[in-house]
């Protein structure tokens, strides 16, 4: 099992790349530069590439009494609008991480997408309707793993605590998702809508991670 972090700049809102493609929050300018990243990990721009490459995943983000606001974003190209409501988690992330383990349901992959305290805000599971190969090449420019990753496990208490804490806001929402991105002249958008299709395996697994995790599945499901 391993958590694999991400370089912890290298996904920093607002980013601190002089380069063209660097995304800045709006409207204040950003002060500070940093020189070109030579280490391979991919930025919060090639993570907005690699999202839809992926298919479809299970996406889990944090359930808040107020959503996030930050919806529009102003960089060097253009706007990046986060067009769904759960992605505007996006605009509070730091860092990301990539983990894996072994559960009694097989193997599990997933990202953690964290704030500037540490917290996980979000998380991206793979599911068998996932591209592997695109979710490979992005796992693979992860740095190596330094700490062992933590599945919840059900149990009759943890349960009843988790769901006593999502009615208080601290608990999960979990979507089915396959992401798109639009490339206009003057502006990129990032949106995500359910996928069409999912296979029967694909579905078992994804309440099964909701289940472990204390999450709510609030989209529509599809089976192929």
């Amino acid at each position: 099992m391993s958590d694999r972090p991400f370089d912890t700049e290298s996904l920093a809102w607002p980013l601190l790349s002089a380069a063209e493609d660097a995304w800045t929050e709006s409207p204040e300018p950003v002060a500070r530069t940093r020189p070109a990243q030579t280490d391979g990990n991919p930025g919060l721009q090639e993570l907005v590439k690699a999202l839809p490459r992926l298919g479809s995943v299970l996406w889990l983000e944090r359930r808040e009494r107020r959503h996030a606001s930050d919806e529009v974003k102003i960089g060097a190209r253009g706007v990046l609008l986060l067009d769904h409501p759960a992605l505007r988690t996006l605009a509070a992330c730091r860092d990301v991480a990539a983990c894996s383990t072994v559960t009694p349901h097989g193997p599990r992959e997933w990202l953690c997408l964290r704030d500037g305290r540490g917290e996980t805000r979000a998380k991206v599971y793979l599911l068998p309707d996932t591209d592997y190969l695109a979710w490979d090449e992005l796992t693979a420019r992860i740095a190596p793993a330094e700490g062992p990753a933590h599945v919840p496990t059900w149990q009759a208490h943890g349960a009843f605590l988790r769901s006593a804490f999502a009615r208080f806001g601290a608990g999960w929402n979990a979507r089915l998702l396959a992401f798109e991105l639009k490339r206009l002249p003057w502006m990129d958008t990032l949106d995500a809508r359910p996928p069409l299709r999912l296979s029967l395996l694909g579905l078992d697994l994804a309440h099964t991670i909701a289940r472990s995790e204390g999450a709510e599945l609030v989209t529509p499901l599809y089976s192929a």
